[in-house]
């Protein structure tokens, strides 16, 4: 079933027409560099979605309960411009096409009412936006085209509508179908929304984690290049003890192919040797404190990174803030908290960083509950608030350890509260003891589960 055809779209403007015809346009949140919502007077439960993804472009009324804040733009300039505060007054499907246009009215600055025409475009590869004025005039695009195109599209030229593709006899799917797929290519968006607000962070996320690897392999590098010297202490002590029979020190020299410089003495030599073993050895215990101290930060950043899917944009504002201290934030910024959800009547809470992971265990867990860490790895403390869980909610709990780690498969650790003591580091936990549980893969509905998380 096509969510996208031609015959879904007569349902969804059918519904517009009955629906948000004659509302007003109190706001409008742009999610992405192509999806945006509208918040629409007389209607409270839903929302108007536009996707004008290359992919599959699509308008649809959508149930949400929490709008993110708006990423700024051309975009948002030119729908705020346009669109804010306007009241619809028609939408029809035209041209026999998926194209939906809507007729809408606003004031100007001069307080008198100006009819404007949205073209929305939903045509898989070629979608667009264009607002037209009173005389068929385009006043502004999404995406421009150049004079010498086939169909050009410029401020001040005529609309004209594109080809019409083959439109092909589908099956009519359902409103509630289409607002199904929609809610989910919402969520998904919101995701888009947050790498392009954050563009930043992930950046520097990412970049950090790179630079990170590229010096666990210098550093390897160096250390397999010191440990060829390790035996250079077993050089300098043969080097000493045949100095006074010259035939057995070159027989030596000669069955383990050992060059000397011949401007020092022999004693010189050794010494060099001594020296060399010394600098490699330390070398090598140096190198591995550094390698061990990249791998901890590397495996806490992928770890952040998978876990900022689960964060508001107030979170991620103070995770920039965190791990970007050059950037000044004139905003007071809220710390990042854990969040939980329940399952089975069962309340189970995890944490999104050290700090958040740090006052879920040593703060708000009893000494009755139920820790869950993956097993040698960067994750999310996970605490089930009941002493004795079933199987099930423990499986899940250890499929959100999982989850919350980017890992599809791994050991999760599982113990009561009263074996878990506060470690030297922010958020770090010791335990005395713990069971394993191995998990080989995650089920469709703890993820679903997870979507619909709260925070404390």
């Amino acid at each position: 079933m096509n969510y996208y055809s031609y015959s879904a779209f007569k349902e969804i403007v059918k519904e517009l027409k009955e629906k948000i015809v004659g509302c007003r346009i109190n706001n409008i949140t742009v999610i992405n560099s192509h999806d945006f919502l509208c918040t629409l007077s007389m209607i409270k439960d839903e929302k108007l979605l536009i996707s004008l993804n290359h992919q599959h472009p699509f308008v649809s009324l959508i149930d949400v309960k929490k709008v993110e804040p708006t990423i700024t733009g051309s975009l948002n300039e030119a729908l705020r411009k346009h669109l804010k505060d306007a009241f619809i007054v028609d939408i029809s499907l035209d041209n026999d096409d998926r194209i939906v246009h809507f007729i809408i009215q606003k004031a100007n600055d001069y307080y008198e009412k100006v009819v404007t025409h949205l073209y929305l475009e939903c045509i898989p590869q070629r979608a667009n936006l264009i607002f037209v004025n009173e005389d068929n005039k385009i006043i502004h695009a999404l995406h421009y085209s150049g004079i010498t195109t086939s169909r050009p599209i410029l401020n001040d030229l005529s609309y004209e509508y594109p080809n019409k593709g083959v439109l092909k006899d589908e099956e009519v799917p359902t409103l509630e179908d289409i607002k199904k797929q929609a809610i989910n290519y919402y969520e998904n968006a919101l995701l888009v929304h947050k790498k392009e607000k954050f563009t930043p962070l992930y950046r520097y996320i990412k970049s950090r984690i790179k630079s990170l690897e590229k010096k666990s392999k210098v550093l390897a590098v160096e250390i397999d290049e010191a440990k060829s010297h390790l035996n250079d202490a077993e050089i300098g002590n043969y080097l000493l003890a045949f100095q006074y029979d010259q035939n057995e020190l070159n027989n030596y020299l000669k069955e383990n192919n050992i060059s000397l410089d011949n401007s020092k003495s022999l004693v010189e030599n050794a010494n060099s040797y001594f020296k060399k073993y010394k600098k490699s050895k330390r070398t090598i215990e140096m190198a591995n404190i550094e390698v061990d101290k990249a791998k901890e930060e590397s495996d806490y950043l992928t770890y952040l990174l998978s876990s900022s899917q689960f964060m508001n944009d107030d979170e991620l504002l103070a995770l920039s803030q965190e791990l970007l201290p050059k950037q000044h934030l004139k905003k007071k910024l809220t710390p990042i908290r854990c969040s939980y959800i329940i399952y089975d009547n069962v309340k189970i809470s995890f944490g999104k960083n050290a700090s958040s992971n740090n006052e879920l265990t040593f703060k708000i867990a009893h000494k009755d509950d139920t820790y869950l860490h993956i097993k040698d790895y960067h994750g999310a403390h996970v605490i089930i608030h009941d002493s004795n869980p079933s199987n099930e909610v423990k499986l899940v709990a250890a499929e959100l350890c999982l989850i919350l780690s980017n890992k599809s498969a791994g050991d999760i650790m599982i113990t009561n509260m009263k074996n878990v003591k506060k470690g030297h580091a922010l958020g770090e936990a010791n335990l005395l003891n713990y069971s394993i549980i191995t998990l080989t893969s995650i089920r469709e509905a703890t993820i679903s589960l997870i979507s619909n998380k709260k925070d404390y």
